[in-house]
Formats: C-alpha cells, structure tokens, sequence
C-alpha cells in the first residue's frame, strides 16, 4: 500500500486548511495517510517532532511526504536525520526557511522558532539522497515565508518550484490545494 504523512503547520490542526481535503484525495488514490497533530506546535520544536515522530510506530519508508509552512520545515528536518529511511517524494508547500518576514508583523513572537532550525544550517547533500522527489509549492504573494529564499533552497536540493499566481500562504480560507495534485500526477506515479 501506497503510504502519506501530512504535516501541518504552526498553531495549526490536521484538521485545518487544505489538509482534510489533501487526506481525502490521497485515500481515494489508494494511499493509507498519517496525519498527526504535531505537539506543542505553537512553539515549533525540531527534537519535540523528532521524538514524536520517530516513536510513532509509522513505517516512514518509501513514503510520500506533505508539510505546510513550519511542516514543511519538518520535513527538511526529518530528511536531515539519521533515522528516516528513503523516502519516495516531498511536498513542501509555502516552505518556512527563515523568520525575517514574520519580524515586522505585530503577531511576532520572539524566540517562537529557536528550536525549529538546525543551528549549523541544513546539509542539501544529505537531503538529496533521501527523497526521490522534492516539489516546493508557493504561493507568489505568500506574507510570512519568503519566495525567493524557497525558490534558492528548492534549487539547491534539485527540487521542482511551483509558483502559485495571486496566493499568499495557504492558510485560512484556503480548503483545497489542487496544486499538490496535480504536481504529483505531472512529475510522479501518483
């Protein structure tokens, strides 16, 4: 059986967003989907995911991966670990690479990501030869995750980079991302 993880973002649900609708269309396409809810997530926590995710009991081999803003986060963590076996895709839609967008927004909680990020950056290398596939899905007007930082990290790992035309951050209101998708049905055995 074709298997899924999907995983939300900061101070969200699986429940929330797109999520739900994503789910649905993964089963009806044969996959089972793990959708957790991720802990303590209104202060994102590299080890906290780890430990939460690696003591699952979720067989991570071969997996499609999807994670939204500060999971999409996740997944370049897991994909930096020791543990995760080979994974066959990630999408990784409105990727959170770096704060310097939230800094300026009255919302902005000091030190709320300073467990998020590897402290000595992320090895491009390493994440390469763990994932056949990695899609970044962005939206161009996105407010809190930088395009162009994606657009280079994306490059940087050998990604494919979609640009959603006139989206911001695929939260609220959004309930439907057809873009994963198709992106999937174009560049994979969806």
């Amino acid at each position: 059986m074709k298997r899924a993880v999907l995983l939300h973002g900061t101070s969200s649900h699986p429940t929330h967003n797109w999520q739900p609708w994503i789910k649905k269309q993964l089963e009806l396409a044969g996959y089972e989907v793990f959708a957790p809810e991720l802990p303590d997530n209104d202060v994102p926590s590299r080890r906290k995911y780890d430990m939460f995710l690696r003591s699952s009991g979720w067989d991570f081999s071969d997996n499609l991966l999807i994670g939204h803003s500060s999971g999409a986060t996740t997944i370049l963590n897991l994909l930096s670990s020791d543990w995760l076996p080979h994974v066959k895709s990630a999408v990784l839609v409105g990727t959170f690479l770096e704060e310097t967008l939230l800094k300026n927004r009255d919302s902005y909680i000091k030190d709320q990501f300073v467990d998020l990020f590897p402290s000595d950056g992320y090895d491009t290398h390493s994440i390469q030869k763990k994932v056949d596939h990695m899609y970044f899905i962005h939206g161009d007007q996105d407010p809190l995750c930088d395009i162009d930082t994606a657009r280079a990290f994306c490059r940087s790992v050998g990604g494919t980079f979609i640009t959603v035309q006139g989206a911001g951050h695929f939260s609220s209101p959004a309930t439907e991302l057809p873009e994963i998708i198709s992106t999937l049905q174009q560049y994979s055995d969806f």
